[in-house]
């Protein structure tokens, strides 16, 4: 110690430098320190998903989850595979081995997947991801004596401009209702056009088509050929002829059915005090600030809340970004000869 001393007293120069090249990396961090409310563990899993349009679970299951998990199978330094299928998308969760090298794990995740070629043409490529741990900075409810259709709205527009925001760039919604185009037909009228049910769906589905035809293969390249006649809205699924006569006539379905978009029914049900809710969760990525995130997310509800409704709120909660407020009485601060200066000093 007496020799670093030694050092600094007869070099007064260096000295200088060093303890302003300390203060400079201090302020540096200080601007560039990352606020979290959790520690950022390092990723255990690798997540692969893969998208199937137009499969049913089944599909997705037999034809894209199995192969992937068949793929992995003996694949060095992993623990354990879980899968799961749903309608259009396969999802496989790879958990590394303890003490192997999840970069190396998760090159050999993707040589196996690369080499599958029995997937169907209309698989998407696999998406092959390392999962961190995300952590909430916060949670977002909308809620309100509305319709669902007026409440999923407003989410949606909502979500968006959350994400229009560069300091947030990951959220979760949940109690979005998936919207479905329902056909009701009266047995009358069916009966009166000498048509079944199966008729009908026939028809509908050789009148809405989505697939690729063909290549047309030509000097300057290939052509990708494709059908794209899918009915998305009530007016094009009213406007489909489902009888066509030899006069040029058609009897279209708008005619025998009543057509209606609306939210597919399932067994849930969604409420924030004890009204009907959507809700969102704001997840801090890793170079994110959460006192920032949050700061963002409540001017962002301000400015939406003149777009709501009567009846529609909205609730931030479960805040990982905390203040402790101090406020100080002049009358008070004056009677003990005191400043804001003074108290903020010795605090």
């Amino acid at each position: 110690m007496r020799v670093l001393t030694g050092w600094f007293i007869r070099n007064p120069v260096a000295a200088n430098l060093i303890m302003v090249l300390i203060l400079f990396l201090g302020v540096i961090t200080v601007f560039s320190i990352r606020i979290e409310g959790f520690p950022r563990l390092p990723p255990e899993t690798i997540n692969i998903s893969t998208t199937y349009l137009g499969a049913s679970t089944e599909q997705v299951d037999e034809l894209v989850t199995r192969k992937v998990e068949q793929a992995l199978e003996g694949l060095e330094g992993v623990r354990s595979v879980s899968s799961h299928s749903s309608a259009e998308t396969s999802l496989v969760v790879v958990r590394r081995a303890g003490g192997q090298d999840l970069q190396k794990v998760l090159d050999r995740v993707r040589l196996r997947i690369d080499a599958i070629t029995e997937f169907p043409a209309s698989v998407r490529r696999p998406v092959i991801e390392a999962a961190g741990y995300d952590f909430p900075a916060l949670y977002i409810n909308l809620h309100g004596q509305t319709d669902p259709a007026t409440l999923q709205a407003l989410s949606e527009r909502f979500r968006e401009d959350l994400l229009a925001e560069p300091e947030i760039s990951r959220l979760t919604i949940w109690g979005l209702h998936a919207r479905e185009m329902r056909i009701e037909f009266d047995p009358q009228i069916l009966q009166q056009f000498n048509l079944t049910v199966a008729d009908v769906v026939g028809r509908i589905q050789s009148s809405s088509l989505h697939f690729q035809t063909g290549t047309l293969r030509t000097t300057g390249g290939n052509i990708i050929l494709k059908t794209d006649d899918k009915a998305k809205f009530v007016t094009q699924f009213a406007r489909m002829p489902i009888i066509e006569n030899k006069d040029g006539t058609s009897v279209n379905l708008g005619q025998i059915a009543v057509v209606s978009d609306t939210f597919r029914e399932g067994d849930y049900l969604f409420r924030f005090n004890g009204a009907p809710t959507t809700g969102m969760e704001v997840l801090i990525g890793q170079k994110e600030n959460l006192l920032r995130i949050s700061e963002v997310a409540h001017n962002v509800a301000a400015a939406f809340k003149p777009q709501l409704p009567s009846g529609v709120q909205i609730t931030i909660w479960g805040l990982h970004a905390r203040e402790m407020r101090i406020e100080f009485d002049p009358q008070i601060l004056q009677q003990f000869n005191l400043t804001v200066a003074d108290v903020v000093g010795r605090i």
